[in-house]
């Protein structure tokens, strides 16, 4: 009798311990369960991992994205794979911001990345022209200034494979509404940008 007693705690325990996956890129979301992941299923993120650059004379952007899984930001939360990463900006041959020394940073994970996130998103703002379908899955990001985290913008990338050459098409657009300075702006202009992958 005491078996059986044992053996129907440790399944009811199991039971409450099981983890429920739901496929990014769907409306069904966690909504803060820590038994609830919100897991990147057909690996879309994969094909925006690396570094990537744009280059226009002596202005360029480069961006540094990782893949990072099963990312929880509270104990009370659910867990959420992202995409993160680092970026440098150089205007005119002027660094303006460069945060890629914090991409291994072991102390640095999840939304402590200046670019963090992972919302799938089909349609794209009236500003952010492109050649893509709505069927076509893009990516949305959060990008911070490197000295104030409440100066903000989004990115959305869309991956495009262009005779053998690995792109992304970037739109980059200021979203700074909680910054002190109320003409404060992200140190890269709102734009639209193609980046070539470089490893």
């Amino acid at each position: 009798m005491k078996r059986i007693i044992i053996i129907l705690i440790l399944t009811t325990l199991s039971c409450k311990a099981q983890t429920i996956i739901k496929p990014m890129g769907t409306n069904d979301f966690c909504r803060n369960d820590p038994n609830c992941y919100e897991k990147d299923v057909n690996n879309e993120f994969d094909k925006f991992v690396g570094e990537w650059k744009y280059q226009n004379s002596n202005t360029s952007l480069t961006l540094k994205l990782k893949k990072e899984l099963h990312y929880q930001t509270s104990t009370a939360s659910n867990y959420e794979d992202l995409l993160v990463g680092e970026y440098q900006y150089i205007e005119n041959g002027v660094e303006k911001a460069n945060t890629l020394a914090d991409f291994d940073s072991p102390n640095i994970s999840g939304y402590e990345h200046k670019i963090s996130g992972g919302i799938f998103v089909r349609h794209l703002p009236s500003y952010c022209t492109d050649n893509s379908t709505p069927q076509e899955i893009k990516i949305e990001l959060f990008i911070e200034d490197p000295n104030d985290r409440f100066i903000q913008g989004r990115i959305i990338l869309r991956y495009v494979h262009d005779n053998g050459t690995e792109k992304l098409e970037v739109c980059i657009y200021d979203y700074t509404t909680m910054a002190e300075d109320v003409n404060a702006k992200l140190p890269i202009p709102d734009g639209f940008y193609v980046f070539i992958k470089q490893d």
